[in-house]
């Protein structure tokens, strides 16, 4: 029931601001009382806290699961920035519900993007990238791909748009155009994988 309320809520949050969802929207589209919502909630607020809890956990899970062969920490940054990119435009009750939550908040129960704050930390450690605090240069990051996947939901641009965007941030990290440019659109012979179970497992495939 727990996890019926949470995707009544996602779903909901695909057509409009989660500011703007109440109870009753929410407890109509799960098709169950108000008394079983307060039963898991106080407050729609507390829903989306907890909503945004389970998809850090869950998808930082799916992540990491990811085999991007690479030791070169920029282009396994790059690589996995994009297929984050390509998965939330993909599923875009997933991508509009995402851009809208506080990641980069300093709670490490949302900490989905654990991968990407790895590979900056040591990319400045190695001299990759400049020497800047890996948290500005993780927030420069983030912030182009919830940019990026906000503009590809709204108007889908030209395929690639995340290349474009991933190549904008290492840039912005240190990286000089030629090597950006490079890394930014290597192929990428996977991609990421939405467990079939919990709240992800909800959404149609």
């Amino acid at each position: 029931m727990r996890n019926c309320l949470l995707f009544s809520a996602m779903s909901l949050a695909s057509d409009k601001s989660i500011h703007d969802i109440d109870v009753e929207e929410i407890i109509a589209h799960a098709q169950v009382s108000r008394g079983t919502f307060y039963k898991y909630y106080q407050s729609v607020s507390r829903l989306f806290e907890d909503l945004a809890e389970q998809l850090a956990q869950d998808l930082a899970e799916a992540i990491e699961t990811v085999n991007i062969p690479s030791v070169d920490k920029s282009v396994h940054l790059a690589s996995t920035a994009r297929l984050i990119m390509r998965l939330l435009v993909d599923f875009p009750v997933l991508g509009k519900l995402l851009i809208q939550l506080p990641w980069l908040h300093q709670n490490p129960k949302l900490d989905v993007f654990q991968t990407l704050r790895r590979d900056i930390e040591q990319g400045i450690k190695e001299g990759l990238f400049e020497k800047l605090p890996a948290a500005i240069g993780l927030n420069l990051l983030i912030g182009s791909m919830v940019g990026g996947v906000h503009t590809m939901l709204l108007t889908p641009p030209s395929r690639g748009y995340e290349d474009k965007v991933v190549r904008q941030a290492l840039i912005g990290l240190g990286l000089e155009a030629k090597s950006a440019d490079k890394i930014s659109t290597m192929h990428l012979a996977t991609k990421v994988t939405l467990p079939s179970t919990g709240i992800l497992g909800k959404i149609d495939r």
